[in-house]
């Protein structure tokens, strides 16, 4: 998306910054925080954007400041057919900018580059990145206003694999997602070193999806899944889409079941969901942010990393629904992730020296 289109503009950016100073990191003790918040889509779908706001709603509440939220507008712009994508992208950002925000969390992979482009550019303004790529192998240097997030999502996608493998019944298990993209084959690859780490029968049946906003498409290839393809257990990462899945399971009825993600999402399907991956990004933007307002601080320049060890994933352990056993074994799992006893993998080549050693 951004990445290849933004790397020229970064590199300039990059020059230049070498010959100014370094930007400060801390926040004006006598100018007043106005956050914003921008997605690609509305901030109830119930899971990745709703917990990021929620997040946002929490520091709001607590510390009096403004909210500002923006939700991109969308693409191709009608009447401006010729923007780009990148330059769409760019307008939003710049509008809440125009509102006064001066401490942006940007909530998405595709605003990576763009955070660090904005950064350079507007060094008096705070930008946080969710799901931020990993420039440690890169030319490009994170800017002291710019922070990025990135999360170990395999850890709760192995644990979700695990539970997936030890409650299907035909050994037939589901990922289904929307296009491929880094973070979203983490949760892949994890997902399916849990289920052959429970079970190592266990078939996993992946799907993408062209748009992860069609919760129609989404709900027939579910279907499809569970009733052609015989799966019993489905893990849906799919963004707003994922929404379809449950509305299938709760039409198709008993014996087939859904794991939820980013949220609890049991409410959605009661009689079908046996558990949810929790990936807290609403804790992360809480937590951050508070932390700077406090200490009128930004620890920015980096990207960091966030798993189960800092208490942001997690897995929904209902005895009534998984059982005590289980739930035993999900807990004994997570202290083996955290001790590094398990290394969960996030590639498919790690996932193959995974298999190896088992």
């Amino acid at each position: 998306m951004c990445k290849n289109l933004c790397f020229v503009i970064l590199s300039s950016l990059l020059l230049i910054s070498c010959t100014k100073s370094e930007t400060s990191s801390s926040l004006s003790s006598g100018k007043k925080v106005i956050m914003g918040i921008v997605a690609e889509t509305d901030f109830n779908d119930k899971g990745y954007f709703q917990s990021a706001f929620d997040g946002a709603m929490k520091v709001r509440d607590e510390f009096g400041i403004k909210l500002i939220k923006k939700v991109l507008t969308p693409y191709p712009i009608k009447g401006k057919e010729n923007m780009t994508e990148d330059e769409a992208l760019t307008k939003d950002i710049y509008d809440l900018q125009k509102e006064g925000a001066n401490f942006i969390w940007m909530i998405g992979t595709r605003y990576s580059d763009l955070s660090i482009r904005f950064s350079y550019e507007n060094p008096s303004i705070f930008y946080g990145i969710i799901d931020s790529f990993d420039y440690s192998a890169s030319e490009i240097r994170v800017p002291k206003n710019s922070l990025g997030v990135r999360f170990r999502s395999q850890e709760g996608a192995f644990l979700a694999g695990y539970v997936a493998a030890k409650m299907s019944r035909r050994n037939k298990i589901g990922f289904l997602s929307g296009p491929k993209v880094e973070y979203v084959e983490n949760f892949l690859v994890g997902f399916k070193a849990g289920a052959f780490y429970a079970n190592p029968r266990a078939i996993v049946i992946a799907k993408r999806l062209f748009n992860i906003f069609d919760k129609s498409a989404s709900k027939l290839v579910a279907k499809h899944m569970y009733v052609d393809d015989g799966v019993d257990v489905i893990f849906p990462v799919a963004g707003f889409a994922s929404i379809g899945v449950f509305d299938a399971v709760k039409e198709l009825g008993t014996g087939r079941y859904v794991i939820g993600i980013n949220q609890d999402q049991s409410y959605l399907a009661a009689q079908n969901v046996i558990t949810s991956v929790i990936k807290d990004i609403g804790k992360v933007i809480y937590n951050l942010s508070s932390y700077a307002i406090k200490n009128k601080r930004f620890e920015g320049g980096h990207v960091i990393e966030q798993g189960i060890k800092e208490g942001v994933i997690d897995i929904v352990k209902d005895p009534n629904i998984i059982g005590d056993k289980l739930v035993d074994d999900l807990v004994k799992l997570q202290n083996n992730i955290i001790e590094k006893k398990v290394i969960v993998p996030s590639t498919k080549y790690e996932f193959d020296l995974f298999k190896s050693k088992l």
